[in-house]
């Protein structure tokens, strides 16, 4: 064998291969010697043992007839699972009992995602006889992680569902990131995951306020959280903490990560409700506008017509004309033409300041008057009245200028038609003289 093989044979066969192992957290790998017991004394939490050394948990329960705002802990527990499969259709399982839900929150060392951003806080909820009980993971040092992580999947082993808040795009993958990276099997693969993010979007998205989690909590139960630590202050608390040891930087954002778990597990219940109960449930013709949205998507067509009815008892031009406007093409779907008729022309009434002209309503009204055209044409034979309709689309200004001329020019024959036909008719029997 000449040298250039032998180098060869030397490059594939490569170094030996070892198994990767890690050391079990002794405490003493930051920067000062942390006492785990006094940490665990300090935040009120307990040790547990992993086979990769100890992790730190912390228990809060919070009672039934505790008060998060306005509404109480005993009706956040979500009590209609088939709701959630009206708010996220993806998630259609069948369970034959109450699935074991567990709620999850993270607080990380970071917003970017990927392989450097570490959990150090696995906050997790679940009811237990009506009480919430939090559970939370704390990572005391970067060499306890794996511990942490064989923690958090021995906790997950049996649950049904797991509820997040914007869990698809970042708790989720940032867990499965840091499981990969130790080598353990990731326990949430196969157990259907509801993000709530996505269905408050759709229901409260018109708020000019958002739909962040802190905003939803105050809007829908006037949460209002006192000494809150800022979100962008809790990765700097975290590094303090482990430069340190001095437990007390966390104190708040472990309070902080409680409070968006019981949070959440509300905006979730209160979704749920909605979806049960439909209009009834609503607290302004706003929310009746969007949850009929949600009935229309799964083709419940009855409740989102009793939703987009009571949309449009607003005195808001904007909720009202996109109310009409749903109910409208409902009717038209349903070949109710006379009352999706009736509708279009209430759309025609609502006005909007010129300088809002070209806005929502603005293109809901060009919507109406074409459709309107269409009914007079095609089905009242009215083409005088289809005619002055489409006149009226091209002095707003429409997009579909082009479309409203051929209309009129087409409707310009029919008419000359209708009148030459007219001149040409024998007179009647009963006119002569």
């Amino acid at each position: 064998m000449d040298l250039s093989s032998r180098l060869r044979a030397i490059v594939r066969s490569g170094p030996p291969k070892r198994e990767l192992t890690y050391e079990p957290d002794d405490g003493y790998r930051s920067a000062a010697v942390l006492d785990l017991d006094r940490v665990a004394t300090a935040l009120g939490g307990r040790r547990v043992s992993t086979p990769f050394g100890d992790c730190m948990v912390i228990d809060r329960r919070y009672e039934s007839d505790r008060w998060h705002g306005g509404v109480q802990i005993g009706d956040c527990e979500l009590a209609d699972f088939a709701s959630l499969t009206i708010l996220d259709p993806g998630l259609a399982t069948a369970w034959g009992q109450t699935p074991r839900t567990v709620f999850i929150d993270l607080e990380t060392t970071g917003l970017s995602g990927g392989a450097g951003t570490v959990a150090f806080l696995v906050g997790c909820g679940y009811f237990d006889v009506g009480a919430f009980q939090v559970r939370q993971f704390l990572l005391t040092s970067h060499s306890g992680e794996r511990a942490l992580l064989a923690a958090v999947a021995e906790f997950f082993e049996g649950a049904d569902l797991i509820v997040t808040y914007n869990g698809k795009t970042f708790d989720v993958p940032v867990m499965e990131t840091r499981w990969l990276f130790h080598r353990m099997d990731p326990p949430l693969d196969g157990v259907p995951h509801f993000d709530m993010l996505h269905s408050a979007r759709r229901l409260w998205r018109n708020d000019e306020r958002g739909c962040r989690l802190s905003t939803l909590e105050r809007t829908l139960f006037d949460v209002r959280r006192l000494g809150d630590v800022p979100g962008m202050e809790i990765p700097s608390r975290f590094f303090r903490f482990v430069r340190s040891g001095d437990p007390c930087p966390l104190e708040p954002v472990l309070e902080h990560n409680r409070i968006d778990l019981v949070s959440l597990a509300a905006v979730t219940a209160r979704a749920t409700k909605l979806a049960r109960e439909g209009h009834d449930a609503c607290r302004d013709c706003a929310e009746a506008l969007a949850l009929g949205r949600v009935f229309d998507k799964v083709q419940l067509t009855a409740r989102a017509e009793a939703c987009f009815r009571r949309a449009a008892e607003t005195s808001d031009h904007a909720v009202r004309g996109e109310a009409l406007y749903r109910l409208a093409v409902r009717l038209r779907r349903d070949r109710r033409f006379e009352e999706a008729a009736g509708l279009w022309q209430e759309l025609l009434t609502l006005t909007e300041p010129p300088a809002m002209r070209r806005g929502v309503l603005g293109e809901l009204r060009e919507v109406a008057i074409e459709a309107l055209a269409i009914h007079h044409e095609h089905r009242t034979r009215d083409f005088a009245g289809a005619r002055e309709l489409a006149l009226a689309a091209l002095d707003e200004g429409g997009r579909r200028a082009d479309d409203l001329r051929y209309r009129v020019a087409r409707l310009d024959r029919k008419l000359a038609k209708k009148s030459e036909a007219a001149r040409e008719e024998p007179p009647s029997m009963f006119g002569m003289g």
